[in-house]
């Protein structure tokens, strides 16, 4: 039985729940300025506003994952009001694919799924403004607690399972 005990506690121990590192780099704009900030909610931040006379204006970022993870992108602008339309999206470069895209006329937030060692471009782009700034917050959706409880839920029911085979 002490054996037993034993081996689930390390099995507990063994499990990592550490969230991705997340990596936001500028990758290039046309009459906007971009920067990347410093981390918020464990991932990173870019900042920039855009400005034009009766024309259009964008702005690209890159973005890497350590591990595979799920991500929550979130676009803002401010002020909102001032976005007649903006072409936001997110390319999978290693594989040439579109994870997601929308045409919006205000703030955005979406759900991707971020392979380790893939490049990722998370782009704005067509957008018809005079003039706003915006904030892009990428953020790695961590592992629940739950799945440190579901290990030892799981051999408890195995034990009352022997146990209920042992009695009959």
């Amino acid at each position: 039985m002490k054996k037993v005990m034993l081996l689930i506690v390390g099995m507990l121990l063994s499990f990592s729940a550490s969230a991705a590192t997340l990596s936001l780099t500028t990758a290039g704009s046309n009459n906007a300025s971009q920067e990347v900030s410093a981390l918020v909610n464990n991932g990173p931040l870019a900042i920039g506003s855009g400005e034009t006379q009766g024309g259009n204006w964008y702005s690209y970022f890159d973005l890497t994952s350590d591990t595979d993870t799920s991500a929550v992108v979130e676009w803002s602008f401010n002020p909102e009001s001032a976005v007649n339309s903006a072409t936001l999206g997110i390319y999978d470069a290693t594989l040439n694919y579109l994870l997601t895209s929308a045409v919006v006329a205000g703030d955005f937030v979406t759900s991707v799924f971020l392979q380790a060692g893939h490049l990722y471009y998370v782009d704005f782009s067509s957008i018809s403004s005079t003039a706003l700034s915006y904030d892009i917050s990428v953020s790695a959706v961590p592992v629940p607690a739950a799945l440190f409880l579901f290990a030892p839920a799981l051999l408890g029911f195995f034990g009352l399972r022997r146990k209920a085979a042992v009695a009959a």
